[in-house]
């Protein structure tokens, strides 16, 4: 027996004293009692575990090794931080476990192009210089159902789309920041194979060229089997991008992105925003239920026309951040409430606090809320949330101080409630949402806009005297993010975040100073990533 196998044996039979009993079968075999020994049980576990847990208990002995390991290795990501990355024999010596890569560096090295992983299903490519290396790395993997390619340029662009067209499973694409990168065979590929199709900050000439009566394959593609398309930051061209989301007549979710940095006029965005919502209004997708639509020169009352233009579709996913929704809008998708999961509400200067408050009265199924802010004054800690069961990430800025009321004179009037009561008050409204994973109650941008407007700003303060401790009941939350509340944040409230949320994975918002408080070192013991604000 060698020595790593008599170190082997002794943490196993460490392992099994510690873990549990053991009896004796009618059939003579020694059984064990204890679940943990049980390799579906321990699999199961180890699919919440992190990375750095997966290899401690990976460790511990042969039998957990062979659990833990798969799962360990079933997900991989390669760095430009080169000291960080497993060795390459790691990797050929895993490789039958890794289901999920990532390469984000300057270039495709070759001893990653050329190892063979038989059952690789997801791909991301985000590379800096162009690689004869990305086409063996493509061909050699006949499994990939999903390819994530960003700045990934080679010498031969057509034999490139043709090793992505050798994917016989292949269902989702994404490319970011290309540009006249395309051949037709890329758009054979979305046409007649692609279920999802991403498209981030990029232009083709393929798509600059057509104009409706082109013979380009986007002229006569038909995407029928999309039912997931995304195109932001890709430039205005009016009669093309209609032209792509035209032909997908099956989509379930679309996210659609135009701003000014499009180089279009307002009257070209408007005129463009009017005609989807009319073919919208003409029965066309009449699967969609997820929409992501930024058009941020459009105005509220367009936008109401847009969502009254849905009609009777279920609409489960809305996202109009960083556009003029607003009052009108907001009265027409007030019908939508009852089967609303996802919304995104950000940077919509023209929604209120009474806005924000209706939508968390008002949604029963809300999983995910994202919005700018909400004034404590308007909380009533006595009322429930119908999302307190289902709410599961939550970004939102509490301001203690009094909303203003710019077209009114009392709007300087004294709060009849005082800032300390209001900090309490907000703990005591998260404290019902038992189900959250994440919370975020930055104030990263308040400030500017109070100085802008001349409001003083009481931001809210992560203390235990001042309510924090409501938040007990948050078992199952794994991100909480603060921004500069930090601030007012000391030692005793780091050791009660870590004593009652045990999920919890990532603490976000730190300045250089609070990192130095005596908790850090529990908290890197922990496993938990500490952010720092930039």
């Amino acid at each position: 027996m060698t020595a790593q196998q008599i170190q082997e044996t002794r943490l196993e039979n460490a392992s099994n004293s510690a873990q549990g009993n053991f009896y004796s079968s009618p059939s003579g075999f020694i059984e064990s009692t204890n679940p943990l020994h049980n390799p579906e049980i321990r699999t199961e576990i180890g699919r919440y575990l992190k990375k750095s847990a997966l290899a401690c208990c990976a460790s511990v002995c042969w039998e957990w090794n062979r659990t833990f390991t798969p799962l360990l290795y079933s997900i991989v990501e390669i760095t430009k931080m080169t000291n960080t990355n497993p060795p390459i024999e790691t990797f050929r010596r895993n490789k039958s476990f890794i289901k999920s890569m990532a390469i984000t560096t300057d270039t495709l090295d070759s001893k990653y192009s050329h190892l063979l992983m038989p059952n690789l299903e997801t791909l991301k490519l985000h590379l800096k210089d162009s690689s004869n290396n990305t086409e063996p790395m493509i061909q050699n993997h006949k499994n990939i159902r999903s390819l994530d390619l960003s700045c990934v340029s080679t010498n031969d662009k057509i034999m490139f789309w043709e090793s992505v067209a050798s994917l016989p499973h292949l269902e989702e694409l994404t490319i970011r920041d290309q540009y006249g990168h395309e051949t037709d065979t890329m758009w054979d590929i979305c046409s007649s194979r692609l279920k999802k199709l991403n498209i981030f900050n990029s232009q083709f000439r393929g798509l600059l060229a057509f104009t409706g009566t082109g013979t380009s394959s986007i002229g006569t593609a038909d995407f029928h089997l999309l039912r997931d398309l995304t195109i932001s930051k890709c430039g205005f061209h009016a009669t093309i991008q209609p032209v792509l989301i035209m032909k997908c007549q099956n989509l379930e979710r679309l996210v659609w992105k135009i701003d000014l940095f499009d180089r279009g006029t307002t009257t070209e965005i408007a005129t463009l925003f009017q005609g989807f919502t009319e073919i919208l209004a003409s029965g066309k997708w009449p699967n969609i239920k997820s929409l992501a639509v930024g058009f941020n020169l459009v105005s509220d009352a367009a936008y109401a026309e847009f969502v009254r233009a849905l009609n009777n579709r279920t609409l489960e996913e809305f996202d109009v951040s960083m556009t003029q929704f607003g009052e009108l809008a907001f009265s027409a998708l007030k019908c939508r409430f009852s089967t609303l999961r996802v919304l995104n509400i950000r940077k919509c200067p023209n929604l209120t606090s009474a806005n924000v408050l209706e939508i968390l009265a008002s949604c029963p199924h809300l999983q995910s809320l994202t919005v700018d802010r909400i004034y404590a004054q308007y909380l009533d800690p006595n009322q429930e949330w119908p999302c307190r069961k289902t709410l599961q990430s939550l970004s939102i800025e509490f301001e203690l101080g009094q909303e203003p009321k710019l077209d009114e004179p009392s709007a300087a009037t004294v709060m009849e409630t005082k800032p300390q009561k209001l900090n309490e008050i907000v703990f005591t409204c998260l404290g019902q949402l038992r189900e959250l994973k994440h919370l975020s109650i930055n104030y990263h941008e308040l400030d500017i806009y109070s100085r802008q407007n001349g409001v003083v700003s009481i931001p809210l303060e992560i203390q235990l005297s001042k309510g924090l401790g409501e938040l007990v009941g948050l078992k199952r939350l794994s991100h909480f993010s603060m921004g500069v509340l930090t601030d007012s944040l000391g030692p005793g409230e780091v050791d009660w975040m870590l004593r009652n949320w045990s999920n919890l994975d990532i603490l976000e918002g730190f300045s250089n100073s609070t990192t130095e408080i005596p908790m850090e070192r529990a908290v890197k013991q922990k496993g938990i990533t500490i952010k720092l604000n930039t």
